[in-house]
């Protein structure tokens, strides 16, 4: 039999559905990717199948032909009853399970199967059940049946029933709430848990017997727990989340914040494998968020939530009572010493319930008291006999406020690791907390300061439920001094709020935020009672902020930064600014004859090559610099050699003798830098771990005062675009006698996912004044490669147009015919190196993108598996393909993009789409659980021998091959390194026992190749690996490919233009652009609106200089406005728009202009005169000094010509007059100038 532990509610993930959950088919279920974040539907879903019953209601659907959807409770709104057969998954497989028969499953109306997987695993080796030994539940590990292979799933009958109806026993009915999730949403693509629904468990099911044919060796129960719930249609008694009329608005309105519209779950451990207790102040949280989502919803949608809101206060107010003043009094215990903590707090309630009736007549710490002095007054036998003399003379000893420290401890819902973590001094010491007791208990706020950073920290809303509980509580249970929080605004709760919400912008991108914008932020956060701070308040809260916030000043009022990221922001600023004034070296070096020598080895030298001169003019003077001074940047795009220039420069003999580091932020990035520029490279995680300066199990990076690594004097980080300022001030932090430290990347790259955008400071505050009008590019630390030679072509024709394309999105200023690109792709959308193709929804999209693959990779069609498996590194080997350690050199060849994960023409639902239409053998083989040639499926993608994967967590593996034993491997894999899938393959000579390995060879680190088991594919838990057919844009950064498909949706709430760029130059041959809709609506994403960059708020160098445009700050410094609020493409612009301005003139920036061919143009202005007739059209010029802008400012003049358009100094034209002005030749622009340029020709004031 099961235990009966305390009450708790429950969370039910469910898979998105596109008609309500109401048991019928989805309406369009090739367009629903969301449900197949579920690892059964990514498996079984048969989408030809469901389209033929898209729509149909279950019921009237064949019993053994049910979408697998509705394994996943996904018909919990259904007003029919269904009937599910459940076979067991090793009853044709295994001899000991053929004796189980398909078994007939009730699902009653309105119902769930709750599915406790947690509950359910156990280690495959030992057998033993965490979950059993952490709450004294019976289990027998000799019960569990020898499979020949190592489970993690409990096996036998009597330990999954007594797990089972352990778990079933905390779930009330008519008091333990249902929370309804999902893993993923078609409008949301962030990866939280996304609240669906709540209502109230109404029954539930005793547990269910498999059937046999007859008896055998083993027994087994189906897992599934049936539940009803009180949701209905009227949603009296419950609701669900009107998400489905949001997707509506969302396609007439997309810039929708959604975000801030839905209810994403609190706690991630608590909406979990399948079905998970959720605790009373999650369920608090949870009923909070729901609420506010359905008030702004309401607002939004024009509906009346108004019962709907009125059944949660209610729920709200019983959830109070039952949580009770003290929640955590069992973790405590637990801390204290009792072994079973949690099980005797809850037998100290019921005793309360026995002799009051009421669980809050009583403090439950003078029951506490007794039991100390006399455990069996209070508790069982079992229990009492477990308080010894020792834990009550430990009791009995403990002073006063030790004992009111512990009774603080217990105000919060914490989980055992919590309460252990901060029981006492020696065990916060171990966690790195220094306080004490009295500092706690001055202020409890602190847990969570102090605990922000661990794994399982504990959340401020845990710390601010136990010092706001519900009124009933504060009045009968109040909180003593100094603990006692009797304002809503007392300067400790304000301080760990404002905390909060500034780690949160930390992960945002942000180093630091205006104080408006906390305030604002602290108003709205959704604590109950709220927080109604205002900038007064703040300012003597203020002074509070010692050792947690920096206040500061900036430009238009007060700023707030944490003072982790201010010691940061002072490390890096420091060291950048000091070694920029500071002694430069005095290398003795012919740089020009060393660059020579290696090119000439790689390419050759023509010398009528008058760009390749140029190139190397650059290159030259940038080693100068680089060599020379203490700290550097070297700024450039893809294809201007800078790896190059760097492997001259560091196989220069004296920086070679002092010692190299090169360093980079991702695992690709490090291995290219090690095979091109000849040294050992090492990520700077891996550089950072061993002096506990990067956290491996947070993934976080910090200062230390533990030794510095001294080993080089010259290092280099590549894809420096990509570091945080934590990454970067740790790395600072981290190393000592380096002469010359080199920043190297591409600033109009993707931020990094994390604080700030330091490389693009550094390059904002080194970048020389006009730099755009000098030649070489090179200042103080300062240098930039502008010419590009591996996209070269001619004179003629300098630059492919993929290139061009990119340059749209750099936010620089264009070149003259940048514009000209769109006649171009318009008359010809298959070149050499750029196509593009038209697509309109996602079925249409998986169309296209299929048959263009196959002509793209020269496949003879969709069945063509061996080519392409060939196209992936495989050979073909008898009637198999055979990867081997070597095929990882090939799976760079091509890379599927996509800025999204879900929505239907994501990378999950392309990956799935890839592997079962080319790799339907490899799959059909690793289901043969009989021949057992592979290993089998694994993960919820169903990842199997062959399959193209990405790594997406930094982590240590033990386990590696190596094709040379003795070289010893990283057994170190950073998070993007890619791999293949390239064993176990068993011939049939070979004999395995138990369980077939994946082993991966990431072409990151050739030659080895890595042990991956099942126990690694857990599915709620971190998995490691994902396939990589398709991945994300922020995945691909740092790597590139010789083609590339991109898929661009539009709408799309994740494009910026940084994305663009990003995506725009990762491939070396060729790209190949899904469109949705008409491409060039994709242009508006070129302009500085659209930055992500620039909507950073940061201060390494200055305060930041932050204007509003759309109830969005964007740092001034980084972005060109007018005057009348429009984003332009350079300074010289913003001048030309004011004075149009200032005089008066009405002008329309970049209005299309279609020439009498049908090609398309973009002057920078265009402007009417209503009253005359006369139509101008104005173009500035930029960099008229150099060679190819000049040669294609011919080309549009002529061009301009040609449409009837003449310059102004020539009369003017039949259908307009260009007016031409030019930057001089410092970069300057003379207002003056354009002036007068206005009043002349516009005004004709002479």
């Amino acid at each position: 039999m099961g235990k009966q532990i305390p009450i708790k509610h429950i969370s039910a993930r469910v898979p998105w559905h596109d008609n309500g959950w109401d048991g019928t088919v989805c309406k369009a279920p090739k367009d629903n990717a969301s449900c197949l974040f579920l690892a059964r539907i990514a498996m079984e879903k048969d989408d030809v199948y469901e389209e033929t019953i898209a729509g149909k209601i279950l019921s009237q659907c064949s019993k053994d032909k049910y979408p697998p959807c509705v394994a996943e409770k996904v018909n919990f709104m259904a007003e029919h009853e269904l009937i599910r057969v459940i076979s067991h998954p090793y009853s044709e497989t295994n001899e000991l399970y053929k004796h189980f028969k398909p078994t007939h499953f009730r699902i009653p109306p309105f119902s769930f199967g709750a599915i406790p997987f947690r509950w359910m695993m156990k280690d495959g080796i030992t057998h033993e059940s965490k979950v059993a030994k952490e709450l004294g539940i019976e289990y027998n590990v000799e019960f569990e049946p020898k499979l020949g292979f190592n489970p993690i799933w409990v096996q036998d009958a009597r330990n999954q029933v007594n797990l089972l109806e352990t778990f079933s026993s905390a779930i009330e009915p008519e008091k333990s709430l249902v929370f309804f999730y999902a893993k993923h949403v078609p409008f949301y693509d962030k990866g939280d848990r996304v609240l669906i629904g709540v209502g109230k468990v109404k029954s539930k099911s005793s547990i269910k017997e498999h059937e046999y044919f007859q008896d055998g060796p083993t027994r087994s129960v189906i897992w599934d727990i049936n539940m009803q719930h009180s949701i209905r249609p009227d949603f009296k008694d419950g609701l669900i989340l009107p998400y489905h009329d949001l997707i509506v608005q969302l396609k007439n309105n997309p810039e929708l914040d959604v975000e801030t519209l839905i209810a994403v779950a609190p706690n991630r451990d608590e909406f979990s494998y399948g079905a998970e207790h959720v605790s009373h102040d999650t369920a608090i949280d949870s009923l909070l968020r729901i609420g506010n989502s359905l008030r702004k919803l309401s607002y939004l949608l024009l509906k009346n939530y108004d019962k709907q809101l009125k059944w949660i206060d209610d729920r709200i107010s019983e959830l109070w009572s039952m949580r009770g003043p003290y929640p955590g009094l069992g973790a405590v215990l637990k801390a204290f010493g009792i072994t079973e903590g949690n099980m005797v707090a809850w037998e100290i309630f019921k005793k309360i319930e026995e002799e009051q009736k009421e669980l809050l007549s009583i403090d439950p710490w003078r029951i506490v008291e007794r039991m100390f002095q006399k455990p069996e007054s209070v508790l069982p036998d079992y229990f009492a006999k477990k308080i010894g003399k020792v834990l009550q003379n430990s009791w009995k000893v403990l002073s006063s406020e030790r004992k009111n420290y512990l009774k603080l401890l217990s105000r919060m819902e914490l989980t055992n690791d919590q309460a252990g973590r901060f029981y006492d001094e020696s065990q916060r010491i171990k966690y790195s907390v220094k306080c004490s007791d009295e500092d706690l208990l001055e202020n409890p706020y602190l847990f969570y300061e102090f605990d922000r950073f661990s794994p399982n920290h504990i959340a401020l809303n845990v710390v601010d439920k136990g010092m706001f509980p519900a009124d009933i509580i504060r009045d009968k249970f109040p909180l003593p001094e100094p603990s006692l929080v009797e304002e809503d605004v007392d300067w400790r709760r304000v301080r760990a709020i404002s905390v909060s919400i500034l780690e949160e912008a930390s992960w945002q991108g942000h180093s630091l935020l205006p104080a408006s914008t906390v305030i604002t932020k602290i108003r709205d956060a959704g604590l109950q009672p709220s927080c109604p701070v205002t900038q007064d308040i703040m300012n003597v809260v203020e002074s509070s902020f010692n050792g947690s916030i920096k206040v500061d000043i900036a430009f238009g009022g007060k700023t707030y930064q944490l003072e982790r990221l201010s010691r940061m922001k002072d490390i890096i600023s420091n060291f950048v600014s000091k070694r920029i004034e500071g002694k430069r070296h005095d290398i003795e070096a012919d740089w020009a004859k060393l660059l020579n020598d290696k090119l000439d080895k790689l390419q050759g030298f023509d010398i009528e090559d008058t760009e390749e001169i140029k190139a190397r003019k650059e290159k030259v003077a940038a080693l100068e610099e680089l060599s020379k001074s203490r700290f550097a940047i070297l700024v450039g795009s893809a294809g201007t050699g800078k790896t190059t220039l760097l492997s001259v420069l560091c196989n220069q003999k004296d920086i070679a003798n002092g010692g190299v580091l090169l360093l980079a932020p991702t695992g690709k990035a490090r291995v290219r830098m090690e095979q091109t520029i000849g040294f050992k490279s090492q990520t700077i995680a891996q550089f950072l771990l061993p002096t506990g300066r990067y956290n491996d199990e947070t993934g976080i990076y910090c200062l230390s005062a533990r030794e510095k690594n001294g080993d080089a004097k010259t290092v280099i980080v590549d894809e420096a675009s990509m570091l945080t300022e934590e990454q970067l001030g740790a790395l600072i932090d981290g190393i000592k006698g380096v002469e010359r430290f080199i920043l190297v990347g591409d600033h109009r790259q993707l931020p990094p996912i994390g604080t700030g955008r330091p490389f693009v400071d550094i390059v904002t505050f080194l970048r020389p004044e006009d730099v755009e009008a000098i030649f070489p590019r090179v200042g103080k630390g300062y240098t930039e490669l502008i010419v590009a030679r591996r996209q070269k072509q001619s004179v003629d024709k300098p630059e492919l147009l993929d290139v061009e394309l990119a340059n749209w999105y750099s936010g620089a200023p264009l070149s003259p015919v940048a514009d000209d690109i769109i006649g171009d792709l318009l008359r010809n959308k298959n070149m050499q190196r750029l196509r593009l193709v038209e697509w309109q929804n996602a079925n249409d999209l998986i169309e296209k993108m299929m048959s263009v693959l196959v002509e793209e990779l020269n496949l003879t069609g969709l069945d063509d598996n061996i080519n392409f498996e060939k196209s992936l590194g495989g050979k073909v080997v008898n009637e198999y393909i055979y990867f081997d350690i070597k095929a990882s050199e090939k799976i760079e060849n091509w890379q599927i993009l996509s800025p999204v994960k879900g929505y239907g023409y994501g990378v999950r639902e392309i990956n799935r789409l890839i592997q079962r239409t080319f790799r339907k053998k490899t799959l059909q083989l690793a289901f043969d659980f009989k021949k057992k040639k592979i290993p089998q499926p694994m993960g919820p993608e169903s990842i199997v021998y062959g399959d193209k994967v990405i790594n997406i967590i930094n982590h240590k593996r033990r386990k590696v091959y190596s094709e040379n034993p003795a070289i010893e491997p990283l057994r170190y894999i950073a998070n993007g390194e890619i791999g293949i899938i390239t064993g176990v393959f068993r011939g049939n000579y070979k004999k395995w026992s138990g369980e077939l390995p994946l082993n991966i060879s990431f072409s990151s680190q050739p030659g080895y190749s890595y042990v991956y088991r099942k126990g690694d594919f857990r599915e709620e838990a971190d998995i490691p690996i994902e396939l990589a057919y398709a991945i994300t844009v922020h995945k691909a950064q740092g790597s590139d490919f010789k083609l590339v498909f991109l898929i661009l949706p539009n709408p799309c709430q994740l494009l910026s233009r940084e994305l663009l760029y990003t995506a725009l130059t990762r491939q070396k041959e060729k790209l190949v652009i899904f469109h949705q809709g008409n491409f060039w609506d994709l242009k508006k994403y070129s302009y500085g609106e659209f930055s992500e960059t620039s909507r950073r708020v940061t201060n390494l160098f200055y305060p930041p200089k932050l204007t509003e445009i759309k109830h969005v700050l964007y740092e001034e410094r980084l972005i060109h406005k007018t005057t009348r609020g429009e984003f332009v493409r350079s300074k010289s612009e913003v001048i030309i728009a004011d004075c149009l301005l200032a005089n008066q003139v009405e002008y329309m920036y970049e209005k299309k202009l279609i020439g009498k061919d049908g090609s398309e143009r973009y002057p920078d202005f265009t402007i009417m005169d209503e009253d005359s007739g006369d139509v101008y059209y104005w173009e500035h010029l930029g960099m008229l000094m150099d060679e190819e802008y000049s040669y294609k400012w011919k080309s549009k003049l002529n061009w301009y010509k040609d449409q009837g358009i003449a310059p102004f100094e020539e009369g003017g034209g039949k259908e307009g007059t260009l007016i031409v002005s030019k930057d001089a030749a410092d970069g300057s622009i003379d207002a003056q100038e354009i002036d007068k340029k206005i009043k002349q020709i516009i005004l004709k004031n002479y």
